[in-house]
């Protein structure tokens, strides 16, 4: 028995091509619907893959034979003529019970070969490139969400590992390995944590994410919270940007500094008596490594609780994802926001990178609105973004 996909724009081309090329050997045994290409969601070429098994005549004729020969060894060979029935004679409880065990033993003979031949199509299915169509549904939902290709590999092997076939053949299963494979390497933080030391909170990043935005909505939170606050920007090009931060300072009745050198920056934090300092830096592209070294220099401080965050769009490429955590990694963040999720279909390379690199994420943005649009992460809200996953499943294993 071989296996091949099938691709058309539509099921019932699918289904022409396939007699077509097969005829009546060809079994359907799936069909996946699927969308690629396009701009910001218009234009997408659709298209449907379909999963056939094809019978060759020799293995028909096999097939045939050998459940004949089955049948003849399990109820007898040849057809028994029909005679009248003679009156039963009682059967003593000793038959009985001998007929009972011959007819759980054929019970057990029965399920052993549904079990083998679930084996033998699962071997089939790991030839060459064909693999179950549980594991190609999440190799492509996988790939739709941006996940890079080391990692879905690895988590492919780690389910044909470690999963027996009766659960790969169900699909929730799958789906729940997954959100666990995830879910047991992917850190959270979840917001961040004051010490008895003054918090210097930094975000950090490309040009275009939102720190702006998102200090104010971080600072905002932080006040509800009755937490003692002061902002500093170090921007001194993007003055429509320094404006903003400006208005919302006045708006929530804060202190907001520009600084544009590190003693000014020592002194101002040496002598707040803020609980937490949130600073907003000049966007920097992730090429740009000297200016990113220069804003590293003007930000080192000492006796506070310094701390980095990387601030990273979720409509970031994928190519880009590796090359902002590594062009950032000079300013040894161990936590990442992820800004504008409510305007990206994947967030899978991030997820990927974080779960990579080790670094934890602290919140998600997901609109304008300064409180409301940001959320402390937690592991089932982020996993629940990856597109295609049958995140309702999870309910029961999501902890908060």
């Amino acid at each position: 028995m071989k296996y091949d996909y099938v691709t058309a724009k539509t099921y019932d081309e699918a289904i022409m091509d396939i007699k077509k090329k097969y005829g009546d050997r060809a079994m359907i045994i799936r069909r996946t619907e699927h969308a690629e290409g396009g701009f910001l969601g218009f234009g997408k070429k659709r298209y449907v893959k379909v999963l056939v098994s094809i019978s060759d005549d020799e293995y028909l004729k096999k097939s045939k034979e050998g459940f004949a020969y089955l049948q003849s060894n399990l109820k007898g060979s040849g057809t028994p003529e029909k005679t009248v029935p003679a009156a039963k004679p009682p059967i003593d409880s000793g038959v009985k019970n001998s007929i009972q065990g011959e007819s759980i033993s054929l019970s057990i003979l029965m399920e052993k070969l549904n079990n083998l031949e679930k084996v033998i199509q699962y071997k089939e299915f790991n030839k060459g490139e064909n693999i179950h169509p549980n594991l190609e549904e999440i190799k492509d939902i996988l790939k739709e969400n941006e996940f890079f290709d080391d990692f879905i590999n690895e988590l492919i092997e780690e389910i044909n590992k470690s999963l027996p076939l009766s659960k790969i053949n169900d699909k929730s299963e799958v789906h729940k390995f997954v959100y666990e494979y995830i879910k047991k390497d992917l850190q959270i933080s979840g917001g961040f944590k004051l010490d008895n030391v003054k918090k210097v909170l930094v975000l950090v990043g490309p040009t275009g994410v939102g720190k702006t935005t998102t200090v104010a909505k971080i600072a905002a939170n932080a006040i509800r919270d009755k937490i003692n606050i002061e902002l500093i920007t170090i921007d001194g090009y993007r003055l429509g940007a320094r404006f903003q931060l400006e208005k919302y300072a006045e708006i929530m009745n804060v202190k907001m500094m520009n600084i544009e050198d590190n003693m000014e920056l020592q002194r101002v934090v040496a002598l707040s008596k803020a609980d937490m300092i949130i600073v907003d830096t000049t966007g920097r592209s992730q090429k740009d490594e000297i200016n990113i070294l220069k804003m590293k220099q003007l930000l080192d401080l000492r006796n506070c609780a310094l701390e980095f965050v990387l601030t990273i769009s979720a409509n970031t490429k994928q190519k880009e994802v590796e090359r902002i955590f590594k062009s950032f990694d000079i300013f040894d963040y161990k936590n990442v926001i992820i800004t504008k999720i409510d305007e990206s279909d994947s967030i899978g390379a991030i997820i990927n990178a974080c779960i990579d690199k080790k670094k934890a994420i602290m919140y998600y943005t997901d609109g304008q609105k300064v409180p409301n649009d940001i959320e402390k992460a937690d592991i089932f809200n982020i996993i629940s973004k990856i597109k295609g996953l049958e995140t309702e499943i999870f309910f029961s294993l999501a902890k908060y």
